[in-house]
């Protein structure tokens, strides 16, 4: 039987996520734009994440899982690479789209603009699902990417899976700086001011958690230097500061920093739990 492809494809890595994946794959499933396939990439899960995934099946016809056997950092390469629609997506397993519209919107901007990469707006929401800032997408500029700041956010960033025809696959496509980087100047990109995607920030996540936050502080340099940063850009300052603040023992001096950002933008009290093994285990390898 000749395989019918989908319109979307999203991209989900989870591990012990069993807190946030109903939401998220619910999300997903009140969509109107129902031609989808979802690609669970789970990195050892041993809570009820797995079971909450399976419950979804009946909803969800399209749904596959893929368990990693090693190295969880690959998990949404591998979703790419797995992904058979036509346009995809990242999702963070404590993420959600935005609306039940959001697919046929996207659809609408690839096929009237003939474009290759659609990003867009979105919102930050805290680990009760309060919507604590709307962030209005901007222009595109290489060099600030590059040398500044990522300020295009993975879960509103769909792309055309036609592009991997025309440029290698590799591991790099699961980092989602380094895929804007590697993509970004090379296709037709269209820039919406529509939200897409609640961004979810809390003391366990990647963009969270200020010790887990810190490996990407030396991936984000690696990246940028990688597809042409400059010596001593933002990215590079960033990874020396850390790296200082540890060699003199005054990491506590970042932590209060972002601890004091998360009172003023989350209105919380950050808990960023540094002596649990799941904590300890990540920011280890990058000290």
């Amino acid at each position: 039987m000749r395989y019918l492809q989908k319109n979307f494809s999203i991209i989900i890595p989870t591990k012990n996520s069993e807190k946030y994946i109903h939401n998220c794959l619910d999300s997903i499933y009140r969509q109107k734009e129902k031609s989808i396939e979802v690609i669970i990439v789970d990195a050892f899960s041993d809570d009820q994440t797995l079971k909450i995934i399976h419950s979804f099946k009946k909803k969800i016809k399209n749904i596959r899982i893929i368990k990693l056997k090693s190295r969880p950092e690959v998990a949404s390469a591998l979703g790419i690479h797995k992904a058979k629609g036509k346009y995809i997506v990242w999702l963070g397993s404590d993420d959600r789209l935005c609306s039940t519209n959001t697919f046929l919107q996207v659809k609408k901007i690839f096929e009237k603009r003939r474009c290759d990469i659609v990003y867009g707006s979105y919102q930050i929401i805290n680990s009760k699902e309060k919507i604590i800032k709307t962030v209005i997408s901007q222009d595109f500029n290489y060099y600030r990417l590059l040398n500044v700041e990522n300020y295009i956010c993975a879960t509103s960033l769909y792309f055309k899976s036609a592009i991997f025809k025309k440029i290698k696959k590799d591991l790099d496509d699961g980092f989602d700086f380094a895929f804007i980087l590697k993509t970004f100047n090379k296709f037709n990109i269209f820039k919406t001011k529509k939200i897409l995607s609640k961004f979810m920030i809390h003391d366990m996540s990647h963009s969270g958690n200020f010790y887990k936050n810190i490996v990407n502080i030396n991936l984000d340099w690696m990246i940028s230097k990688k597809y042409g940063g400059h010596l001593f850009n933002k990215w590079h300052r960033r990874h020396i500061l850390i790296k200082v603040f540890t060699y003199l023992r005054l990491l506590w001096v970042a932590e209060l920093k972002r601890r004091l950002s998360w009172r003023y933008l989350l209105k919380i009290k950050a808990n960023f739990n540094k002596d649990l093994p799941e904590v300890k285990n990540t920011y280890r390898k990058y000290l």
